[in-house]
């Protein structure tokens, strides 16, 4: 969630760069348009303007570019289109800005092992890869920084800053095409589940996260589902596992 001053300090570092071309303040009605929130928030300020060669989604296309980035993945997926470019957007996402060779989108459902709300950046001419922002926040705060560089390309000042700061994680697009195919390939960074058993008959799996763990407790439809976030997850998974043992669990 992005924060009121984070947001505001943005638009105002946007609006005060002189390569910026500023548009009208858009009127959107985000809620209405079923949009989430800080999609919303963002293109609701922003939403038309213009820094460098990148341009903020304009409100009233965020559908339409959806529609043609669906459409175009769902040629590649379909084994109708050899363009692998096309693999690198998922159709949950939500375009927040785009320039000649890249587009920056929001994601709802947490790609890549991460959680709800990151902001994913890709290439469109030729990349193989996901450059991941934990959340939009971050996202944010790597442009601001980039725009209060007082750099003439602040897009570029913004990325510099943000490998700096490790502010974003980059996953590779697999390179065999059937698994660019695949939807599994926005589960890059989620590991294999670990499976254990009880004598009892009682079932536990867990598997690691880019920002944590995933504990899948019971089997079938009944298992339940929890995630957790931690700072060292392979430590914690290793940790989980031997608890489960020394319970008695066993592969």
């Amino acid at each position: 969630m992005i924060t009121d001053s984070l947001l505001e300090a943005f638009v105002r570092a946007l609006a005060t760069h002189k390569h910026v071309d500023r548009g009208t303040k858009p009127n959107f009605d985000w809620e209405k348009a079923g949009v989430p929130v800080d999609v919303g928030r963002v293109l609701g300020s922003v939403g038309g303007w213009s820094s460098g060669n990148l341009k903020f989604t304009e409100p009233s296309r965020v559908d339409a570019e959806r529609q043609l980035w669906n459409r175009l993945v769902g040629e590649f997926e379909a084994g109708r289109s050899d363009i692998s470019n096309h693999a690198l957007w998922n159709s949950a996402w939500y375009p927040l800005a785009t320039s000649s060779v890249e587009v920056h989108a929001f994601d709802p459902i947490g790609c890549f092992g991460g959680a709800p709300g990151q902001v994913v950046v890709f290439d469109v001419k030729g990349g193989d890869s996901w450059r991941v922002f934990p959340a939009i926040s971050s996202w944010i705060t790597a442009l601001t920084e980039g725009l209060e560089s007082e750099e003439k390309d602040a897009v570029a000042a913004a990325l510099t800053w943000a490998r700096a700061n490790r502010a974003f994680t980059e996953v590779k697009l697999p390179q065999a095409v059937d698994e660019q195919r695949s939807s599994q390939r926005f589960e890059a960074g989620v590991g294999a589940w670990i499976e254990l058993r009880h004598a009892d008959g009682r079932c536990w799996a867990i598997r690691e996260r880019r920002d944590g763990y995933e504990l899948r407790i019971g089997d079938g439809d009944d298992a339940v589902i929890r995630k957790r976030i931690c700072p060292k997850p392979s430590a914690e998974v290793r940790r989980l596992v031997r608890e489960q043992k020394a319970e008695g669990f066993g592969a």
